[in-house]
């Protein structure tokens, strides 16, 4: 069976959108956040520019544990201890960005953005070798994804639409400065297109080539 009709089944598209699925559905709530910043509640432009820090410690993190997790050359029980290091550096920064907006909310939005990227594994698993290749894309593409998203927000005039100037104080967002704080719809639009590009690479690289 070649490649295209291996595209071309039912199962195998199905796998590919329930992969994509997460990243799918968080690009529209950014987009949706975008147009209204409210429709999601009042917190909501806070949220997404949290997910924006949060995802950056996800895509630097991401390239550590796929190296960690494929050193068949390093026992299991090293393997484990080493990722688990790694999950203790990075939950402390978790632990200052809840600290900074004052609620425990931000660790469930890490959860969600690790599901996210977890189901796009375990919904469609190849054998190692490809599994390793697959993952070392998807990395490359979230890191290239991520900064086109950053430097489109900071170098392109990109529309406000329902975020406008008027209303950033109403939207609790931390004291301090910051591209990010100061023009909350850069970090809101980059989000939108980041999650729906990943989403879109997933799709397409969700199963067997």
């Amino acid at each position: 069976m070649d490649s295209r009709t291996i595209a071309a089944t039912p199962g195998l598209r199905a796998g590919r959108l329930l992969g994509a699925l997460p990243d799918a559905i968080t690009g529209a709530a950014c987009l949706l956040v975008w147009m209204s910043p409210f429709a999601l509640g009042q917190g909501a432009v806070k949220t997404v520019v949290l997910m924006m820090l949060m995802e950056f410690l996800l895509v630097h993190g991401a390239g550590f544990f796929t190296v960690v997790a494929f050193m068949d050359d390093v026992s299991p029980v090293k393997r484990i201890l080493g990722m688990l290091g790694l999950l203790a550096f990075y939950a402390m920064f978790i632990a200052v960005f809840a600290w900074m907006f004052h609620a425990w909310w931000p660790l469930w939005v890490f959860a969600w953005l690790v599901v996210g990227k977890a189901v796009w594994i375990f919904i469609s698993p190849l054998d190692r070798g490809e599994e390793m290749n697959r993952q070392i894309g998807a990395w490359a593409f979230s890191v290239a994804a991520y900064l086109a998203a950053v430097f489109a927000g900071v170098f392109l005039p990109l529309p406000e639409l329902g975020i406008t100037a008027d209303i950033v104080p109403a939207l609790g967002l931390p004291s301090g400065g910051g591209e990010w704080l100061e023009r909350p719809h850069t970090a809101v639009a980059g989000m939108a297109f980041y999650y729906l590009a990943v989403a879109a690479f997933k799709f397409w690289r969700g199963g067997k080539a």
